[in-house]
């Protein structure tokens, strides 16, 4: 059975956690609203079934509750922020702020992160610069989860990659993928459910085909598309990594492994001003031809509905923000576990156990 949490009283609630383990009100407030529009936007693997990851690595120290995160303006358009090992989402959100005032006069922004955390959904901040009328273009590398194409070892992380730009519509034409076959996050759900994942997801720890959650997450997830994928993970390395000065490649740390040591991951960040270019009217308009276009294509046999990417994520915020958010078994067993020892109060939920 599952519950449905209204996203307001679920924001209270994560706000609440965060401030019980020390994090400061901004900071808190900003990471109960990242992981809720996540949960609003359907993208439940980076929404709250992470909140108890994320307070225990808050506790442990992997997550640094009050960071001291300091900017270094390299050039004209560039910029390095220290992320200082805290709430990823708040370096995150940072970056894609500075890189936007940049690109207002120089029409480009580009900043880079380095010890850096997870940061959740990379389309937040992406669609960050489109309230703007900016393009936005993010990218992170993350722990090892995923082989190079011929290897059986973990090597690179899922390393996703985001990119947003403005619309005349409700919403912006928004992309957010990793560049694994799925995100580490459908494993860990499936694992917790005991259910199976689909052949072609994951291979185990011997590099052998497997639908078993479990030994997937001891093995590898597979790149996606194959070699295509391998290559867009050592872009993001490069960019988010490399260029930031951050750990790289089998370096980087998990913020939900054993240990106490920080990911160390980065994070990549690059606004665009379409003013400095076609020009923001001009740029708005042939988007939207662009999508109208991509919509009327002939339909293939079966399908109802042509969708451009960030429509569907659209309409999940449209039902949920009426409906609720629907929370699993396991989650709010998470959240009970949560307030009992935070000394927070649960959300109310608008469906029985």
């Amino acid at each position: 059975m599952q519950l449905s949490v209204s996203p307001i009283a679920l924001r209270h609630f994560a706000r609440a956690c965060f401030s019980a383990v020390g994090v400061v009100h901004d900071d808190a407030d900003w990471a109960a609203t990242a992981m809720v529009e996540a949960d609003l936007q359907g993208l439940s693997t980076h929404g709250t079934m992470r909140l108890k990851a994320y307070i225990e690595g808050l506790q442990s120290g992997k997550i640094n509750a009050r960071p001291h995160m300091t900017w270094n303006r390299t050039g004209p358009v560039t910029a390095i922020l220290n992320g200082d090992n805290g709430l990823g989402c708040v370096s995150a959100k940072l970056a894609a702020n500075f890189a936007v005032d940049l690109a207002r006069t120089a029409g480009l922004g580009a900043v880079a992160v380095y010890r850096g955390n997870h940061a959740g959904a990379l389309s937040l901040y992406a669609e960050w610069a489109t309230h703007y009328g900016m393009i936005g273009l993010c990218c992170c590398n993350t722990h090892p989860a995923v082989p190079p194409t011929g290897g059986r070892k973990p090597f690179f992380g899922t390393n996703p990659i985001a990119f947003a730009a403005p619309t005349n519509a409700e919403y912006s034409l928004s992309i957010d993928l990793a560049t694994s076959v799925v995100a580490r996050g459908h494993i860990i759900q499936a694992a917790r459910r005991g259910e199976a994942i689909p052949e072609g997801w994951a291979v185990d720890r011997e590099g052998r085909a497997t639908i078993d959650p479990k030994a997937a997450l001891d093995g590898s997830l597979l790149p996606m598309a194959g070699a295509k994928g391998y290559a867009l993970a050592m872009m993001i390395e490069v960019l988010a990594g490399v260029l930031s000065g951050a750990r790289v490649g089998d370096e980087v740390g998990s913020m939900f492994g054993e240990g106490d040591e920080p990911p160390g991951n980065g994070f990549f960040y690059l606004a665009i001003n379409p003013e400095h270019f076609v020009g923001q009217a001009a740029f708005v308009e042939r988007i939207q031809t662009l999508m109208d276009d991509v919509h009327a294509v002939p339909l293939a046999e079966g399908s109802e509905r042509i969708y451009v990417p960030g429509e569907r994520r659209f309409l999940s915020k449209q039902l949920r923000r009426a409906t609720g958010i629907p929370i699993s078994e396991e989650v709010w067993d998470d959240f009970s576990a949560l307030a009992q020892a935070l000394g927070v109060h649960l959300p109310e939920c608008t469906q029985a156990r």
